[in-house]
């Protein structure tokens, strides 16, 4: 079921229902839904979600480095 068809599935089902509570848990439901932070990925730059994504692939491929082996570089 793609998007379009779910929300007429959705519309018809909520148009059908009578109990308030319901209702008012669907309403509810949808207006967190609505007002939910965004998901910060898409505040990210290019740049940013590059650097993320190489450094996942450097762990799916095993390469990884003990913390203190880190810091050593930097102390």
């Amino acid at each position: 079921m793609n998007t379009l068809e779910l929300k007429s599935e959705l519309h018809q089902l909520i148009d059908s229902l009578e109990d308030e509570a319901v209702l008012q848990s669907f309403y509810t439901l949808l207006i967190r839904q609505q007002n939910a932070p965004s998901d910060f990925w898409e505040k990210l730059n290019a740049m940013q979600k590059a650097d993320i994504e190489a450094g996942i692939a450097d762990l799916d491929a095993g390469k990884t480095k003990k913390i203190a082996e880190v810091l050593k570089k930097y102390q």
